[in-house]
């Protein structure tokens, strides 16, 4: 703010108010402080944008301006002349800046002819001034313009520009390495909660493994034990009978009616060896079909990612491997004896005895 501010504007009015050409016996300073009168009533009507284009001369002779016309005497012509010289590089400035495509209105643009085709007499100072609003001051003002921290911050702005490019592709280049070690630890994550998942899960196979071996190993014990109960009446008959027939007895009707409850008691004592061998047959299967799942889940990840493409086809595609690794775990009872089997054979036993 220059023209605009209250005192400056009061400055401008007073001098409008004050000043008079009429009163001007020299024709020639009377038309001279016209053309600056009505510059300054230009001014003095438009302060803000005069402020705005009129930057280089508020500058440079904005206060010496308003000095001459707080002093301004019109019976002195070097005053007339001074102002008039000033008024007219304000307009030059104005004109040379008053924006693209736009030119000075018809009363403007007859003022600025008339200032540069004034030949009248003028005192050194006034014609280099006249001089220098024409021609040089739009140099000047160029220059000024140019040297401007703003301006030469546009200067560099291609520069800046570059810099910024250079240095977005090298964050672009680096957000894109960022982004393959995501993804790539992504993937081991996905790998890692997947191995975990058939860990657990070959974990539980073991578990339950480990329940059947101990299983199949109380089994072996109980067939070995039953193996030693079904030869022990059988051993102990032999012996009695060897110890007979050496100490010179001879074995009659009686002994042999012996034999019949050793021979139900083995004939029970079988039955129960049956059951417990066909037991230890079924956990030794069930421990085979655990060792064969535990096989499966070290590659189902590798068979499951290659039927994703064939599932796509073929929806069935895991439905055999997935019912034999969820399936329960059976046992081969097929060949289990019934427990009424074995009864039914020492009835038919015990009557064919009491018929003969």
């Amino acid at each position: 703010m220059f023209f605009e501010k209250e005192n400056n504007a009061r400055v401008l009015s007073s001098f409008l108010h004050q000043s008079s050409n009429e009163l001007i016996d020299d024709k020639v300073r009377a038309t001279r402080l016209s053309i600056s009168r009505d510059i300054i009533r230009y001014i003095s009507k438009s302060p803000t944008t005069w402020d705005e284009t009129c930057t280089f001369n508020i500058k440079n002779i904005g206060e010496q301006f308003l000095d001459s016309l707080n002093v301004f005497d019109q019976s002195k012509p070097s005053h007339i002349d001074n102002i008039y010289s000033m008024s007219y590089r304000f307009l030059c400035e104005y004109d040379f800046l008053v924006g693209a495509g736009k030119e000075l209105n018809m009363e403007l643009r007859s003022i600025k002819d008339k200032i540069q085709g004034d030949i009248g007499e003028m005192d050194d100072m006034t014609k280099s001034q006249i001089i220098y609003a024409s021609y040089m001051m739009p140099v000047n003002i160029a220059k000024y313009f140019i040297n401007n921290a703003n301006i030469s911050d546009f200067k560099g702005f291609e520069q800046k520009k570059l810099e910024a490019e250079g240095l977005k592709q090298k964050w672009d280049e680096e957000i894109d390495k960022k982004e393959a070690k995501v993804e790539a630890l992504k993937d081991k994550l996905e790998q890692y909660k997947t191995a975990f998942n058939f860990v657990a899960l070959d974990q539980g196979f073991s578990n339950l493994g480990n329940k059947k071996a101990k299983e199949v190993f109380w089994l072996f014990l109980s067939l070995l034990g039953m193996g030693g109960l079904i030869l022990s009446p059988l051993i102990a008959e032999i012996v009695i009978a060897v110890t007979r027939i050496y100490s010179g007895e001879t074995l009659g009707l009686d002994h042999l009616i012996v034999l019949v409850p050793i021979f139900s008691i083995e004939i029970i004592l079988i039955y129960f060896f049956r059951v417990i061998l066909l037991n230890h047959r079924s956990v030794k299967a069930q421990i085979m079909q655990i060792e064969l799942r535990q096989t499966l889940c070290q590659f189902i990840q590798s068979y499951a990612d290659y039927s994703s493409e064939i599932k796509k086809q073929d929806e069935k595609a895991l439905e055999k491997f997935e019912n034999l690794i969820f399936s329960a775990i059976m046992s081969d009872t097929g060949n289990l004896p019934n427990t009424f089997d074995g009864v039914e054979q020492i009835a038919k036993l015990i009557k064919s005895v009491k018929n003969s």
